[in-house]
């Protein structure tokens, strides 16, 4: 068993993720519209039909504006803290909805999901650790300060979605109105590359394949920036480490299948290639 995963968005724009492992398929947040779901989907492989629980991280539009179309579409179930419930759709079916603990740990089929509260200026909005038993996948996006229980959660991941959402020289000099520059550098607000990069510092280690950096600013941060700051952190361990990437908004990125430890002292020529998520 292992975790395999996709980030079909990440960005103030809409984001996306899905997740295969331990006998089911979910979505992590559904802030893209349904059709884009749908259609990113269907390019790695998945189905709609075939997701059985979408987990809200929180209420803001990005996260959630694509529920009340999906839930006509498929029969999933819709899993958010009391906090992110009070932002979905009235028109969702109460019966559907189903609460996510703000701080606590969540049993779907063999996937096993721990909430972590995070410091964003939205009620009880949390980031998530997935795991099957043999892998795990950590996700962290949309918070102003990574406090000490997200860094002690997400220790030992096998995957991890962390987010550098802007460069503060850039943002400071850009066009957005101060009350805006105020709110994202706020302790309630987005991490900037120097903040997330410290806090892959105090989480990276041996056993972490997979780093995607996502929920970047398409007006105050750049790939190229982001991945220099994930680098340099790296390169204090002698270059070693996971494999990089940059999620972008409007492209899907590359599927990931997580290794077991225990298939990984099987020698290289006998290893079965992983399979992408089909």
């Amino acid at each position: 068993m292992s975790l395999s995963y996709c980030i079909l968005g990440s960005g103030s724009s809409g984001n996306c993720l899905w997740v295969k492992g331990g006998g089911t398929q979910v979505l992590v947040d559904c802030g893209l519209s349904a059709r884009q779901i749908g259609v990113r989907l269907e390019e790695v492989g998945g189905r709609l039909e075939d997701i059985a629980a979408i987990l809200c991280t929180h209420g803001h539009s990005d996260h959630i504006g694509g529920a009340r179309v999906l839930a006509r579409s498929c029969a999933f179930e819709l899993w958010a803290t009391a906090g992110t419930a009070s932002f979905l759709p009235t028109s969702l079916p109460e019966e559907r909805i189903h609460a996510l603990p703000y701080g606590g740990t969540l049993r779907l089929h063999g996937l096993t999901v721990e909430t972590v509260p995070t410091s964003h200026d939205c009620p009880q909005s949390v980031a998530l650790r997935l795991s099957d038993g043999e892998t795990s996948l950590g996700v962290v996006t949309d918070l102003g300060v990574a406090t000490d229980a997200i860094v002690n959660a997400f220790k030992n991941l096998d995957g991890l979605l962390l987010e550098m959402n802007h460069d503060v020289p850039m943002l400071l000099e850009g066009p957005y109105p101060e009350r805006l520059k105020k709110r994202i550098t706020s302790k309630w607000g987005h991490l900037s590359n120097e903040q997330g990069a410290e806090m892959l510092r105090a989480v990276l280690h041996d056993g972490l394949q997979q780093l995607s950096l996502g929920h970047l600013s398409e007006q105050n941060n750049t790939e190229d920036l982001a991945r220099a700051a994930a680098e340099a952190i790296l390169e204090e361990r002698g270059g070693k480490g996971p494999a990089l990437a940059v999620v972008v908004q409007h492209k899907v990125g590359e599927p990931v299948t997580l290794t077991p430890a225990s298939a990984k002292k099987v020698p290289a020529r006998l290893r079965q290639l992983a399979l992408p998520l089909r």
